[in-house]
């Protein structure tokens, strides 16, 4: 597993509860999908996006192999699609985007922008690449926001270039 995998990971067991919303932004392989089905409980939802239809399929065998696919509702569109999903009284306790070369780094942060208001208190979004894909744009508005408003950390391993970009809201 990528070191920056583990270091989301281990930050979404300190603030993530059963019950909680969250958000797959970009299945890929389901791992992350399993991971956060595995921490929202019986009561809690993720919602899990991907317009690849292979990707969908793979992991909807593994959620129904694990037994978590009551927890998870796998979405057969791009993450640009996450805000017409979202209930205005049920605030995200986190959502993961795993980014690549081919991922549309624009089209994300329009949906990131709107997503960080429906963040609940302490919840977060966190960009994983999946590579030494730079993501300035993203780290530019993450920059900007308001220091009283969100706490912004980024982690990269030295040796892949692999990094993690944190988003919490305060």
């Amino acid at each position: 597993m990528r070191s920056v995998q583990n270091i989301s990971q281990m930050t979404l067991d300190e603030y993530l509860t059963v019950g909680d919303l969250t958000i797959d932004g970009s299945i890929k392989h389901g791992d992350i999908t399993r991971f956060l089905a595995s921490r929202v409980g019986d009561t809690g939802k993720v919602l899990a996006f991907s317009d690849n239809k292979h990707d969908v399929d793979q992991v909807a065998t593994s959620l129904f192999l694990s037994g978590l696919n009551q927890r998870v509702d796998l979405i057969s569109k791009d993450f640009s699609a996450i805000i017409n999903y979202l209930d205005p009284t049920q605030p995200v306790g986190a959502a993961l985007f795993q980014i690549d070369a081919d991922t549309d780094q624009t089209a994300l942060l329009s949906t990131i922008k709107p997503l960080l208001m429906a963040l609940k208190k302490q919840g977060m979004i966190l960009l994983i690449t999946n590579d030494a894909t730079p993501i300035p744009e993203l780290t530019d508005y993450a920059k900007n926001l308001p220091e009283q408003a969100y706490d912004v950390k980024q982690f990269q391993d030295l040796q892949s270039g692999e990094q993690v970009l944190l988003l919490q809201r305060l």
